[in-house]
């Protein structure tokens, strides 16, 4: 990937990914910082998004789409624009529907596996923190983000997005900010997730390129 100077990743999830927030008419995803930021860090690639983002939907389906929507994704793209990676958010809709965490996180690996079984690296969010203390998502919030920094498999990455940016513990005049509703960010809070998540797929592609120029100099060794 990065030998052909060119990235193109999907972010994909329900109206976090979207970039909506309470009272605010016109989406702003998260998706046009992380470009963006993408493109300083590496301003000789070709950068795209494909922001797939739908407000209300649900992980697990039915009733929610995300497995079909993935699925039509890769159908319309592979193999004439195969995604490098895949930014996955998900979970907020189904606690709030109060579905079993496990069951939410078997609906999150049966998305993650279409991305991973098409050779797109996957980077999984965790579900973020929530306004409302009386809410499920603050009651069953960190059990599932839990399972999703803890699944392990091959070419899957996390983001702990709940710790990156708190709705507690900051100050008022910060929260006002970054949070638009107690559930959804403010513009300035989707362009600081963008941001982050840049900083994150830098620092992975990073690596990833000198452990590939570590293995090709010892392949040419052998020979």
């Amino acid at each position: 990937m990065l030998f052909a100077n060119s990235l193109h990743i999907l972010c994909f999830g329900d109206s976090l990914t979207e970039g909506m927030s309470l009272g605010r008419p016109h989406p702003h995803p998260y998706s046009i910082a992380l470009k963006s930021s993408l493109e300083e860090a590496f301003p000789s690639f070709n950068i795209t998004t494909d922001n797939q983002g739908v407000s209300g939907d649900r992980a697990t389906s039915p009733p929610g789409s995300f497995l079909p929507r993935m699925e039509k994704a890769y159908e319309e793209t592979h193999p004439h624009n195969p995604y490098d990676w895949a930014i996955i958010l998900g979970g907020t809709n189904d606690l709030s529907m109060e579905y079993d965490t496990e069951d939410i996180y078997e609906a999150l690996q049966k998305v993650w596996a279409i991305p991973l079984n098409h050779g797109t690296k996957v980077l999984a969010l965790t579900v973020p923190e929530c306004g409302f203390d009386d809410s499920p998502i603050t009651a069953h919030g960190d059990e599932l983000n839990k399972l999703i920094m803890e699944h392990k498999d091959e070419n899957y990455y996390t983001f702990d997005l709940h710790t990156a940016i708190p709705f507690r513990g900051i100050p008022d005049k910060k929260r006002s900010e970054l949070w638009g509703d107690p559930v959804h960010y403010s513009p300035k809070g989707y362009d600081l997730v963008g941001k982050l998540l840049a900083e994150r797929l830098t620092g992975l592609i990073q690596a990833q390129s000198i452990d590939g120029e570590v293995q090709d100099a010892e392949g040419r060794m052998e020979l």
